[in-house]
């Protein structure tokens, strides 16, 4: 079993049956939700073998970890939706726009937290940030836990890109660039992940349009 189908719905039902107890393929097989793909039978198979000790020892102890895990970050969802809530009001009654973009509505929602979190910035914020490509919830939430909702601090927008690191650096020592000192770290690593989602979307895009 993979790491993403371990922590999906029906991963979970399964691995909490065996350390339950249960050894029977079939009734292992029968605990998948409707939308796995693959047939009982063949998930029956794969669920065949002998249950080691030891090894029913350490997947319990992975188990321990990942439900901890996961109990923290709720504890950190609902902590974080709180103080969100405490923020004042600036989208003067807007309404959230509607998010049409197919690809942001079929990616996978991973460990992004269990609230509306693209909700409560819109609503901190007064716009909603995520329309602009390559910015998903989670870059938003960085950028403003980073560099806040006031912009006024940066006269125009060149400052704020430079202050992003966006800008070439024109710093240098004996002919060589002097080490990247300026900026917010965290604020780099998303533009770095940005700049990679704009790749892999017009990647994507390239790939489409070229001739088989």
């Amino acid at each position: 079993m993979s790491k993403s189908a371990a922590g999906g719905r029906s991963g979970q039902a399964i691995i909490r049956a065996v350390l339950e107890g249960e050894r029977d393929p079939h009734e292992l097989a029968a605990l998948c939700n409707w939308r796995v793909k693959a047939s009982q039978e063949k998930i029956a198979r794969s669920l065949e073998g002998n249950w080691q000790e030891d090894l029913l020892f350490v997947l319990k102890q992975e188990q321990d970890g990942y439900e901890f895990c996961q109990k923290q970050m709720a504890d950190c969802d609902r902590r974080l939706q709180q103080y969100l809530q405490q923020r004042e009001d600036r989208s003067q009654g807007a309404s959230l726009p509607e998010e049409k973009r197919k690809e942001r509505l079929k990616k996978k929602k991973g460990n992004k937290p269990q609230f509306d979190l693209r909700g409560e910035l819109f609503r901190m914020v007064g716009t909603d940030l995520t329309q602009i490509d390559s910015i998903d919830v989670m870059t938003a939430m960085t950028i403003l836990s980073e560099a806040g909702w006031d912009m006024s601090k940066w006269k125009t927008e060149d400052h704020f890109v430079s202050w992003l690191r966006l800008c070439p650096d024109n710093k240098v020592s004996g002919d060589n660039p002097c080490a990247d000192s300026g900026g917010s770290s965290a604020a780099r690593r998303s533009r770095h992940h940005g700049v990679a989602r704009i790749r892999r979307r017009d990647g994507s895009r390239e790939s489409r349009r070229s001739p088989n």
